[in-house]
């Protein structure tokens, strides 16, 4: 399995994906047009010519980007994907440049094992008047904002390095193992 940018073709089956989702109310919709306005910032995860998962990282502002349309195959999930997609996106913030990540979510227990901590919803004005006014779930909304603030070192190199980030793709391997979202300390010294 690999993590990579998503192409054009890989449009109708994330979308697919994210409507299953949809369809449950766990996810907000997304039309084939917005995937499409958003493919640089899309991610997936591949087996083997299957999509297995998606995430995007969302320019907000100069400093915050959040990780959204985060989803997992059905019949894929508990086999760390979503953490590796995660990972990935906190990876690509830091290697940008942003000082934290942000997800509004219904999912708080898997984003506070990846790194992220409650906050309050008005500390993101930016989140709130780029999209939550357009919301549909505005006036009952359920999810709960959280970030991660980044620590600011010297990562680029040594990502690109771990990573094989070569020129605007990024590709790295699944193993057999996947990590939880936070690298053991030696890990990140390395």
């Amino acid at each position: 399995m690999i993590v990579r940018l998503a192409t054009e073709s890989d449009v109708p089956v994330i979308h697919n994906m994210i409507q299953e989702y949809v369809n449950d109310g766990t996810l907000l919709p997304r039309t084939v047009e917005s995937l499409y306005r958003s493919l640089p910032s899309l991610v997936v995860a591949d087996a083997e010519g299957e999509l297995t998962g998606v995430v995007a990282l969302h320019r907000l502002d100069n400093n915050v980007a959040e990780v959204r349309t985060l989803t997992v195959a059905k019949g894929y999930q508990g086999q760390g994907i979503g953490q590796l997609l995660v990972q990935y996106a906190i990876n690509l913030a830091e290697d940008t440049g942003y000082h934290k990540v942000i997800s509004f979510t219904t999912q708080i227990e898997f984003f506070s094992r990846c790194g992220f901590a409650v906050v309050a919803r008005n500390s993101v004005p930016t989140k709130y008047y780029l999209d939550c006014v357009h919301c549909s779930k505005l006036f009952r909304c359920d999810e709960t904002a959280m970030e991660r603030v980044l620590v600011e070192s010297p990562r680029v190199s040594r990502t690109a390095k771990r990573y094989g980030l070569q020129g605007n793709r990024q590709i790295i391997q699944l193993h057999d193992t996947v990590p939880e979202c936070e690298p053991e300390a030696e890990a990140i010294q390395d």
